[in-house]
This record gives structure tokens, C-alpha cells and sequence, in this order.
């Protein structure tokens, strides 16, 4: 069974400065990389090119030389550039599934800075939560506090870190949640008897 955990993150301000750099980063490359798409799309459907339109996985092969060419990125590794990329593909899928359907498509749009709220891992690498001392550990960032209101149950999968108004919190999905079986009270809900 999955489950999603959330809890509030209480960053040191030199810890909420990284995660703000980091989504800048981040709104940047999916800006990038959905320029790339789309370039690619006209190029296709002009004849321009007969090189097909980059996937998700081909736009994960130019994150190898990115570290080189933007240092930037590098202290916050590849892993969360993937999730990034994730994002964007599933703002695709979402409209050529609509296109496919005959609705109103809505062409995935470019992102601004100011509203780009969220930071995701697609997988373990790159992050790690301690649930014995409350800190998640964010790569390029640091050890973070985090506000643990009840604990983690199951196997962590991915994480997402998102900017609710000045907050900022953690929603770590989990697999294997063990299901919790409530004891029969022996009461029924509605009226018996009716026909």
C-alpha cells in the first residue's frame, strides 16, 4: 500500500537560501528542456529535421555533461534534475492524452521563478530521512530539521519539497505501509429495516 507523509521543514536561512537556488535551478532546466521540445516539434513538423523529438531518457543523457558546462547544478546533484525532467514529461503525456480525447489540450507552459514551488526525487539518491534524530538530509544543502507530528511507516520511494505560502514542507512517499485493521464495534451506520 502507498502513503504519502508530510511534515514541515525548519530550514537554518542558510539552508532555505540553497533550496531557493535550487528551484531557480530547477525552473530553469525544465524551461530549458521544454524550449528543447518544442523547438524539435516545429523543426519535426516543418521538415526542418528529421531528427525526432527528445524523450524524457534522451534529455536524461545530456544531464551527464551538465556539472561541467553549469557548475551550479552540481552541488545538488543529478537526482533532482531528473525529477524535473519527470515533471515535464508528464506535462506532455497530460497533453497528448487530451489531445488524443478531443478536449482543449493546453500546451505545457513555460514556468516563472516566482511560481516554481516545488523540488522532487524521483528515487533514493540525493537525499535521506533520519527519522531517530527528525533531520532529512538534502543533498547541497544540508542536514535539515524537520517537525515529525507522527512517524514514517514503510519503505521511502520518493520525496517532494514543496513552498506552501513562507513555509516550506516535505511529503516523503512510502511502499510496503503495513494497513491498519480497526477492531469491529458491532454498530452499523444507517437504518436497518428500510425496503
Amino acid at each position: 500500500m502507498y502513503r504519502a507523509f508530510t511534515y514541515r521543514l525548519e530550514p537554518t536561512v542558510k539552508q532555505a537560501q540553497a533550496l531557493r537556488r535550487s528551484m531557480l535551478l530547477q525552473c530553469e532546466l525544465y524551461n530549458a528542456a521544454l524550449e528543447e521540445r518544442r523547438m524539435s516539434y516545429e523543426w519535426l513538423g516543418r521538415g526542418i529535421s528529421t531528427k525526432k523529438v527528445p524523450s524524457k531518457y534522451d534529455q536524461f543523457k545530456t544531464l551527464t555533461g551538465l556539472r561541467e558546462l553549469r557548475p551550479e547544478f552540481g552541488p545538488f546533484g543529478i537526482s533532482v534534475c531528473r525529477g524535473t525532467l519527470t515533471r515535464l514529461d508528464e506535462a506532455f503525456q497530460g497533453f497528448f492524452r487530451r489531445l488524443k480525447a478531443g478536449q482543449a489540450p493546453g500546451y505545457p507552459r513555460f514556468r516563472s521563478a516566482s511560481r516554481w514551488d516545488s523540488l522532487s526525487w524521483c528515487d533514493l539518491s540525493g537525499w535521506k530521512f533520519e527519522e531517530g534524530s527528525r533531520r532529512l538530509y538534502l543533498q547541497g544543502v544540508g542536514h535539515v530539521k524537520l517537525n515529525v507530528h507522527r512517524p514514517l511507516r514503510g519503505r521511502p520511494k520518493t520525496l517532494t519539497i514543496r513552498r506552501r505560502a513562507r513555509r516550506l514542507e516535505a511529503t516523503v512517499f512510502c511502499t510496503g505501509v503495513p494497513r491498519a485493521e480497526l477492531a469491529p464495534t458491532g454498530k452499523a451506520i444507517g437504518r436497518r429495516g428500510l425496503s
